[in-house]
């Protein structure tokens, strides 16, 4: 995989002193606007093991209904790279503040409708399929939220500390994975089963809508970065052209055409991280499920896991920083690997003190490892003009292939190997090795920040082959 093309800029031009003083409100404004989109993105995922499979699919066998509830979840992730090339062309031309806005709004609406959608027993069949579409809004949304807050943050950061800011949105996804299955876990614990299911599994959907108030209101403050703007990107007028050579002239296409090599690294490189975090943390509950042992402690667990990565994530992409993106991102894919198989072991035990800790090594520490250094490494492998579209559409197409459909996969090899976890452990090893051999076989990119200037003077970038 190699091609030829002009090494991506680093703020159009301009040197490191040329930079503006990163100011914090960019990295509040950037992480709790991705709290919000990812606690409402997570929300679905444990309501697909929970309550979807009996509401909205229950006339199915109930690991069947489990397997068609996690299709449903598959489906927001079928329109990520979607909403990752939409939103990717409007950030690359129009700003990258915009999109953060419309993602939110998007977002935020479509969550607050699924905990309004009347059940398959009021409607029929037009439920499950209001409640697919709108979980294609939200994977919509989620294609150009997180990229975008990762590009914000990289492109107002320091090259000394881009390893450690372009890592805080993965706090976000974090902090709204704790809460949405924090509020769950509450649910489940205040109520029956029946009146969970009646009505209590909306509350946590509905309080979305305040959520996104208060984050549209946040990120009204940001302004365009400061390479955007050095980079003289206009908008392009598009509009009297036929759509085949504006699909041609977009920024999408530009990507591929002048960093093929460099798209397919994107691809592949989050393989154990997309994995993992859907195997570990949401398949984990139908299995759970599907043994007959309550979820509460796996629940509490994720929960735990959850909160320890707010840290171990920055401080992975702090260590990506000093010693490189390619062997922490080596490290967590390892870790994952190794760790598959306990993981299963551990929770058959039943004990919630071994489900916490198969949790907190494959979430909090191998999942985190990969989630902390790689948006930097995604980041710092195209240029400006066509940053957004290319990590946005590499990463959500890689999420798809290797996240997204995680679940549906992982239930179905439960199914096909009688409800044995061989076949999952296989899947997560693969995906595990797939990461390790990618990052390994692609350039180092982390800034090399001469001592005496770190923080003021030129920097020069890490683009090392690897050795052979």
């Amino acid at each position: 995989m190699s091609s030829e093309h002009s090494p991506p800029t680093d703020a159009a031009g301009a040197t490191a002193a040329e930079r503006p003083v990163f100011q914090p409100k960019v990295a509040v404004a950037a992480v709790f606007g991705t709290t919000v989109e990812w606690y409402d993105f997570a929300l679905y995922g444990t309501a697909a093991a929970l309550v979807f499979n009996k509401l909205y699919f229950p006339d199915a066998d109930p690991l069947v209904g489990t397997t068609l509830a996690f299709g449903t979840f598959a489906i927001g992730f079928l329109a990520r790279p979607l909403g990752g090339a939409y939103f990717g062309e409007k950030g690359d031309t129009e700003g990258r503040k915009k999109v953060l806005v419309t993602t939110l709004l998007l977002m935020g609406v479509a969550t607050a409708a699924i905990g309004l959608l009347p059940t398959y027993a009021q409607i029929g069949v037009a439920a499950p399929i209001a409640l697919t579409a709108l979980r294609f809004v939200q994977g919509f949304a989620a294609g150009g939220e997180k990229t975008g807050a990762l590009i914000i943050l990289f492109e107002n950061a320091p090259p000394k500390w881009r390893g450690l800011l372009s890592s805080l949105p993965a706090i976000g996804t974090g902090t709204g994975t704790l809460l949405s299955t924090g509020a769950f876990a509450l649910m489940t614990g205040l109520l029956s089963d029946e009146a969970f299911l009646s009505w209590g599994w909306r509350v946590p959907f509905l309080a979305s809508a305040f959520l996104t108030l208060f984050g549209l209101w946040v990120r009204a403050s940001l302004e365009e970065t400061a390479e955007f703007q050095k980079a003289g990107v206009l908008k392009r007028d598009t509009a009297a052209r036929p759509l085949r050579q504006r699909f041609r002239e977009s920024r999408f296409v530009e990507a591929w055409t002048r960093y093929p090599r460099e798209m397919i690294i994107v691809i592949c490189a989050g393989a154990a991280e997309n994995a993992g975090y859907y195997i570990f943390g949401t398949f984990s509950v139908a299995y759970v499920e599907d043994r007959g042992q309550p979820a509460t402690a796996l629940l509490t667990g994720i929960s735990i896991a959850a909160a320890v990565k707010l840290f171990s994530v920055p401080a992975f992409g702090a260590l990506s920083d000093r010693v490189g993106r390619r062997p922490v991102s080596i490290g967590g894919a390892l870790v994952l690997l190794l760790a598959a198989w306990p993981f299963f072991e551990l929770i058959d035990g039943g004990q919630p003190w071994a489900t916490w800790l198969a949790l907190l090594v494959t979430l909090g520490v191998g999942q985190a490892a990969i989630l902390g250094s790689q948006p930097a490494f995604f980041a710092e492998l195209f240029d400006t003009k066509v940053r957004f579209s290319a990590v946005g559409v590499a990463n959500n197409v890689g999420t798809v292939l290797t996240g997204g459909l995680a679940p549906l996969l992982a239930t179905g090899l439960l199914l096909w190997f009688d409800h044995s976890v061989v076949g999952v452990v296989a899947f997560m090893a693969l995906m595990s090795a797939l990461t390790a051999g990618t990052v390994a076989l692609a350039p180092e990119t982390r800034p090399v920040v001469p001592p005496a200037e770190s923080g003021s003077g030129e920097t020069t970038a890490r683009r090392h082959e690897p050795a052979t």
